[in-house]
């Protein structure tokens, strides 16, 4: 699964407006954005019996930034509006594979503050499982 699959997904959603969906990079930092990273911190390998053709699903580990304005409570709102939505997530066609669903590491998304210009931020990780296509 690609990172940019899943920044569709997220478009989806219309939490942010599609052209604020980013994948690998924020790149202009627009207000109301959302990004779609790999987690710096990767998953042990997971071993299949029988190699890896007998695998049927995947797992990518992401990190979610939500940066959204300079109102702590709205980014705030933001943030939980899409970690409620990840948590629901089944069954989402994305290409060739299908999210079964989103494992989130904690209760609730994580303040990482403002950046330079004073808009706040929130980290949302999460592994996707996928069903391999």
């Amino acid at each position: 699964m690609l990172l940019s699959q899943i920044r569709d997904y997220i478009a989806s959603m219309g939490i942010a407006e599609d052209e604020h969906c980013y994948s690998g990079k924020l790149p202009d930092k627009e207000d109301k954005s959302i990004g779609v990273y790999h987690l710096k911190q990767p998953r042990k390998a997971t071993a299949t019996p029988g190699g890896e053709a007998n695998k049927s699903y995947g797992i990518k580990s992401i990190s979610l930034l939500v940066h959204w304005n300079t109102n702590q409570i709205q980014t705030e709102k933001a943030a939980l509006a899409l970690q409620k939505r990840l948590r629901e997530c089944r069954g989402y066609e994305a290409g060739q594979e299908q999210i079964k669903f989103i494992r989130l590491y904690y209760d609730e998304p994580i303040s990482v503050d403002t950046d330079e210009n004073g808009i706040y931020e929130y980290v949302i990780e999460c592994d996707v499982y996928y069903e391999k296509g």
